[in-house]
């Protein structure tokens, strides 16, 4: 009834370096949270937690190369056996901070904010008679299942944080539910969006193509024959003019020659029939993308005229257009830009110093760090300077290469998939005077307008 010797904690690092080293968190993020934590208490993990500076995931990454243990996720800690709960007293679980989530045989997996408490696992071991297997999990997690189990009332500060992080992730309460039947149509939105927002592909110079095959003949003649040269006329020949009766006293004058014949005048060829038409008429669809196409971008100047024109744009093309409208009236520089599966790419852009061609080049992977990485691990927004990675050198360049220090970066996800990034900088007042609920509010608006264009599509028949 001991703790297994290999699940004693093997590392001791320093948290805030780990996470700075594997580049999931800047220095200046770090920076703050440990200002925070000098203020408020707590710890680190929660500390960036409070101000969105990471994912869960990456935290308990972190914490996990920290202490040389494994770390114990969300699914571990919800929907425990209530037999496995009762196998540690409540006192005794709301003192160690420990939770009790999986039973195997003799032994009893554990999950603790500090796996470097050697003397609380031993009175665990002892409480519950089985070999103890030690797991770390951040603060908010492990608190929220003291609260769920074993009565543990959670302070204010952290029933926010953790009221954020499960209406962000649905979990628990929401993911215990039985879920509603989805309508058949909502499964396929996602391929949809993904092929709409998919890049095109590289401009390369194309190979020399063989001779091609001539096509079938069409229905209407391609060209229309020459007509024959018509026969030049012949000049008619004109008259004399008649000669004057001279009186007889009258003295000869001289009779003026008579004015060169003119060309008759060749008559109008008969005109040749018209060919066909080569035009084909549109389909309906066709008639609504070039409508759509052809058409400005409306302006609004209000949130609720961009949420209102959001919820009228006909494709994805025109959601842009009203995003970069919208938020270019109070940014220097703004940005969208398409998420696929494995790497983000430049979209659309709008401001000072953007040349448009570089930023329609930009693309990074997700397998080097940056802040788009930790967008698509759940984070809500990034908010502050952009901090100086290589991917972010990158982007810079598109616009000359500064680095600003008041961005604005907000996910726009369907169904939990990342699908776009709005990017924005040089609001008037700086990281004070972005307005987060606006942004929010956008990004909601957006994903909503996605939805319905990719449906839209998927009635009309038409391949995206």
């Amino acid at each position: 009834m001991d703790i297994e010797s290999a699940d004693r904690p093997q590392k001791m690092g320093k948290l805030g370096q780990i996470l700075v080293t594997r580049g999931w968190i800047t220095v200046q993020q770090l920076t703050r949270a440990l200002k925070n934590q000098n203020v408020g208490g707590g710890r680190l993990g929660t500390c960036l937690l409070e101000m969105d500076g990471l994912t869960e995931e990456l935290l308990l990454r972190g914490l996990a190369e920290q202490h040389g243990v494994p770390a114990a996720g969300i699914e571990d800690l919800r929907g425990i056996a209530v037999e496995v709960v009762q196998l540690l007293p409540d006192k005794l679980a709301r003192r160690c901070r420990a939770v009790p989530f999986r039973v195997e045989g003799g032994r009893l997996d554990v999950a603790m904010m500090d796996p470097r408490n050697l003397s609380a696992q031993d009175e665990i071991a002892f409480a519950s008679g089985k070999r103890v297997k030690v797991h770390v999990a951040h603060e908010i997690r492990v608190l929220e299942a003291l609260q769920k189990y074993y009565n543990e009332e959670a302070g204010s500060r952290f029933s926010l944080v953790l009221d954020r992080l499960n209406r962000a992730r649905f979990l628990w309460d929401k993911r215990e539910e039985p879920k509603p039947a989805e309508e058949p149509h909502l499964t396929q939105v996602l391929p949809l969006v993904d092929s709409l927002l998919s890049p095109p592909p590289p401009r390369l110079a194309p190979p020399p193509l063989p001779e091609p095959d001539l096509p079938p003949t069409p229905r209407w003649p391609r060209t229309v024959a020459p007509l024959p040269p018509l026969a030049q006329a012949p000049p008619l020949a004109m008259p004399a003019p008649p000669r004057p009766a001279l009186a007889a006293s009258a003295a000869p004058q001289p009779v003026a020659a008579p004015p060169a014949p003119r060309p008759a005048p060749v008559p109008p060829a008969k005109p040749a029939p018209a060919p066909r038409s080569l035009s084909v008429a549109l389909t309906p669809e066709e008639r609504v993308e070039l409508s759509a196409a052809i058409r400005r971008a409306p302006e609004p100047a209000t949130l609720e005229e961009a949420e209102a024109a959001l919820a009228r744009a006909g494709d994805l093309d025109q959601i842009g257009e009203i995003l970069l409208a919208f938020l270019g009236r109070g940014y220097r520089r703004v940005a969208l830009f398409r998420v696929t599966r494995d790497r983000v790419f430049g979209w659309m852009s709008k401001g000072a110093g953007i040349d448009m061609g570089q930023f329609s080049g930009f693309s990074i992977g997700f397998d080097q760090p940056s802040i788009f990485l930790n967008l698509r691990h759940g984070n809500n927004l990034y908010l502050g300077p952009l901090p100086p990675m290589p991917a972010h050198r990158e982007l810079a360049r598109t616009w000359g290469g500064d680095m600003p220090r008041d961005c604005v970066l907000v996910p726009v996800r369907l169904r939990d998939r990342l699908v776009t990034v709005v990017y924005a900088d040089g609001a008037p007042k700086g990281v004070g005077g972005i307005d987060i609920a606006q942004m929010q509010r956008l990004a909601a608006a957006t994903a909503t307008a996605y939805e319905r264009c990719a449906l839209q599509r998927r009635r009309d028949g038409t391949k995206p």
